[in-house]
């Protein structure tokens, strides 16, 4: 059974809620101490933005769109941050950000022809 277009671009747009306030909210909590855990965070955070939004959206125009879209939101983020007294704006995190949407748009590009993902995100219009 094929899932709902609307729902997958809900989802989506959860992802992206998502990243904006895990991105602005104080961390209180304890984190384990991981070697570059939050650079591995913002990687996995940005490259499955754009790999899920190419995967909706499959037109070359619209994927860049996202892809310069999705950047923007990375160095808009860490510059909030950094007006914030509770976190740290870090160029090196606006790097991981774009080299995440940057290979996700790469392997999007690579894998929609799988058939299973094909079947899965396809849709009538292709917009």
């Amino acid at each position: 059974m094929k899932p709902n277009r609307k729902h997958l671009v809900f989802i989506g747009w959860l992802m992206v809620v998502a990243v904006i306030l895990l991105s602005l909210v104080p961390i209180n909590a304890a984190i384990p101490e991981v070697k570059n855990g939050d650079k591995i965070g913002h990687f996995i955070a940005y490259f499955s933005l754009m790999l899920w939004f190419s995967l909706l959206y499959q037109k070359p125009w619209v994927r860049n769109l996202y892809a310069i879209g999705f950047i923007i939101l990375g160095g808009l983020m860490e510059i909030l941050q950094s007006l914030t007294a509770y976190r740290m704006g870090d160029i090196e995190d606006f790097h991981v950000n774009t080299i995440g949407v940057i290979i996700g748009f790469v392997f999007s590009v690579f894998t929609i022809n799988i058939p299973f993902i094909k079947k899965l995100f396809s849709h009538e219009s292709n917009i």
